[in-house]
């Protein structure tokens, strides 16, 4: 028998035995989904078994880390005092008889912190308290969830002030303090003064940081909260958050602003949904992997004020209409790739649109030559009913030259473009940038500009944008008033331009 154990038997009268019908009913039924339920019967357990015990957190984790760390008021708040349970540990119930249900330490935990406690007598609690863990705190639970190790005490603050790399941890730090019947910090007696100790040092640690993080914010700002709260209107979350510091996060929730989010990562997706309510975030870029791993994590999730979406890579044209469920109310869906693109797969993906997505934009290197047997009848199925507004953005590198087509055509990157616009039944406006005048020469084609606006009845403005002075060239001057006259004389509403830098 170890020191502690011993310890606890000093006191017979203080003990109780374990197979008395007192422990018939566990502090959680087994499967228990409901946080909430969870902890109510937990409480009512530990005053029938103990007549007293600490506060518990009526509601969810979540919760309980919201109220303790979101305080505008840096004295109201609390480090979070996870207490883990287990009905067959003897050390369980002999700490909570002589321990945790003392006087002296209710009412220093009532005042300090905010305690939740969970019970993993079931396998069926214990998983889904791993599964709580991390989707709130993104790591996986300690290794400490078997009866030898039971009972145990977790302190959750926030993450220090000196800790910079933000984006590749958890938004918390997780400090064991009591693990079976050990005090890992001191490796002391466990008595109800040496747990007052750990939980007075740690309470010190916390509002240390919680005044260091705040020291922090405003000198690193500077400025006042009326500014700030107007810069964050311009920038992405990421840039405010490189800019300020992530305390900005507690600016966004107070003034519920809107915010973009440009990090497509799952690590930083899921710290922000963890501490920025939902409908507040109307954009938001997103690689196949981390949505997955979103879905994964919280089926259940929907972005319903998400206008706004940026797909880094996508090429899975058969599984876009799952975005439906989660985006409902997208007006925007934007398509990003590092390289060429197929847009016989873009037809495919864009082809399952729903209602609400009006803008549609393309940024890549330019479209793959796709002169080559398919399947017609197929491809003229694939339509889309939706969109309004195309964008293709290929500034960023030389289109493909003749040589890489196939049928060596000349205007094969526009063929490829017009054809895929043929195809969006509604569009009214087209809108393409690319880098230089040698990049607009190819798309210059009046017959190719003619069959699109005989084609899509609904067109009625097209842009040309070229990222450096076209002016000095008199030709492309001429070509472009030669096709503005020509499309004019088909519809007198349609308006083609060029706009340079």
């Amino acid at each position: 028998m170890t020191e502690q154990a011993a310890i606890f038997e000093d006191d017979d009268d203080d003990t109780f035995d374990y197979d008395h019908k007192f422990f018939d009913h566990g502090p959680f039924p087994n499967e228990c989904e409901n946080e909430v339920v969870a902890v109510e019967t937990f409480t009512s357990c530990f005053i029938r078994r103990y007549n007293f015990c600490p506060m518990f957190f009526p509601g969810s984790l979540q919760d309980a880390c919201q109220i303790a760390f979101n305080s505008q008021v840096i004295k109201e708040r609390r480090p979070v005092l996870i207490y883990i349970h287990h009905d067959q540990s003897i050390f369980s119930n002999m700490f909570c008889s002589n321990i945790f249900c003392t006087e002296i330490i209710i009412e220093y935990l009532l005042e300090n912190y905010i305690v939740w406690p969970w019970d993993i007598t079931f396998d069926s609690n214990k998983n889904k308290l791993i599964q709580i863990w991390r989707e709130i705190f993104s790591t996986e639970l300690l290794n400490i969830t078997c009866v030898e190790k039971c009972p145990n005490l977790i302190g959750i603050m926030r993450r220090s002030a000196r800790a910079n790399d933000w984006s590749l941890t958890s938004d918390y730090e997780i400090k064991l303090l009591l693990n079976g019947d050990t005090l890992t910090c001191t490796q002391g007696k466990l008595t109800c003064e040496t747990l007052l100790c750990e939980l007075i040092n740690l309470k010190e640690e916390f509002d240390e940081n919680e005044q260091a993080l705040s020291f922090d914010f405003t000198n690193k700002s500077g400025l006042c909260c009326e500014i700030i709260f107007e810069i964050t209107k311009y920038l992405s979350l990421n840039d405010a958050i490189n800019a300020f510091s992530n305390n900005i996060l507690s600016f966004v929730h107070k003034y519920e602003t809107k915010i973009h989010i440009s990090e497509s990562s799952y690590t930083f997706i899921n710290m922000i949904i963890r501490k920025i309510k939902l409908e507040h975030i109307i954009s938001l870029h997103l690689n196949d992997v981390s949505f997955s791993k979103i879905k994964e994590l919280n089926s259940s999730i929907i972005f319903t004020n998400v206008i706004s979406l940026t797909l880094l890579n996508y090429q899975l044209m058969n599984f876009i209409k799952e975005y439906e469920e989660y985006f409902p109310n997208l007006i925007r869906f934007c398509l990003w790739y590092d390289n060429q693109v197929n847009f016989h797969i873009v037809s495919g993906i864009s082809s399952q649109f729903w209602s609400s997505i009006k803008r549609f934009e393309i940024h890549c290197a330019g479209p793959l030559c796709t002169h080559y047997n398919i399947n017609e009848f197929t491809m003229r199925l694939l339509r889309n009913y939706t969109i309004e507004y195309f964008l293709l953005d290929v500034r960023h590198l030389p289109l493909p030259s003749m040589y890489e087509c196939r049928d060596f055509q000349e205007s094969c990157v526009l063929m490829i473009t017009i054809d895929f616009i043929a195809k969006i039944h509604n569009i009214r406006h087209v809108h393409l940038i690319i880098s230089n005048q040698y990049d607009l020469k190819k798309l210059l084609n009046a017959y190719e500009w003619i069959e699109l606006t005989n084609t899509c009845h609904q067109l009625k403005k097209i842009t040309l944008q070229v990222m450096e002075s076209i002016f000095e060239d008199q030709q492309l001057i001429m070509k472009i008033i030669e096709i503005q006259n020509k499309l004019y004389n088909i519809r007198k509403t349609i308006k083609f331009q060029v706009v340079s830098m």
